[in-house]
């Protein structure tokens, strides 16, 4: 199979999701979602993502969670996963970036700006951050929400082509009702402003650069 039709789901949270996901993508990371405002059992928790690995391969850890310092406790252990941190607060977003992170997923989530401006673009393009757009926020929002959402994902796209930021485009589903394919995915991009290679270099380019870093 050629480069160009290589794709990588990078965020799916559920066994039943990653079943769906693994029938359609070349590769797939499962994502342990973690709500925490304090630190967890490193050690259970460690022991949790050597389990998932056996079962899934490539295995990343997303941070939800309003205290930016823990972002910092979660950088300095080596997890063998990689790191994401749910966007949303303006503060957790500075942090992710600047503790580099390997990927903030929408920094505008729940805001009512896009949480990402000229300055965190560059941080996180020279620091190699990877922004994630993702679609599942989408499926659950109304027509409103919808439209906002979109605008958003748009203004942040701007900022991630003019900066060079690396990026994904992922479903985050949690559910097997929120996997969808590659070409459903590539749409989004496009929908927001991308130009085809660059929807496609976000399911495979910059996605496979990023799983570099666990092996």
């Amino acid at each position: 199979m050629s480069g160009r039709d290589y794709f990588v789901e990078m965020d799916v949270r559920s066994a039943e999701a990653y079943e769906l996901a693994n029938e359609w993508f070349d590769e797939v990371v499962f994502t342990k979602k973690l709500v925490l405002d304090n630190e967890p059992d490193w050690d259970s928790l460690k022991e949790e993502l050597r389990e998932l690995r056996r079962t899934y391969g490539k295995v990343a850890v997303l941070l939800v969670t309003r205290k930016p310092s823990l972002i910092r406790a979660f950088k300095a252990r080596n997890l063998r996963a990689l790191l994401y941190v749910q966007g949303g607060d303006m503060r957790v977003n500075r942090m992710a970036i600047e503790a580099k992170v390997d990927a903030l997923i929408s920094p505008w989530l729940g805001r009512k700006d896009y949480g990402f401006d000229h300055t965190l673009a560059g941080m996180a393009g020279r620091r190699g951050v990877a922004i994630g757009f993702s679609l599942s926020p989408l499926l659950r929002a109304n027509p409103y929400e919808r439209a906002l959402t979109l605008r958003f994902m748009a203004k942040v796209w701007e900022l991630v082509r003019k900066y060079r930021v690396p990026r994904f485009i992922t479903s985050s589903a949690e559910s097997k009702w929120e996997v969808r394919s590659p070409r459903d995915l590539m749409s989004l991009g496009i929908n927001i402003g991308m130009e085809i290679p660059e929807a496609r270099a976000s399911l495979n380019f910059h996605p496979r650069r990023i799983l570099g870093k666990l092996e």
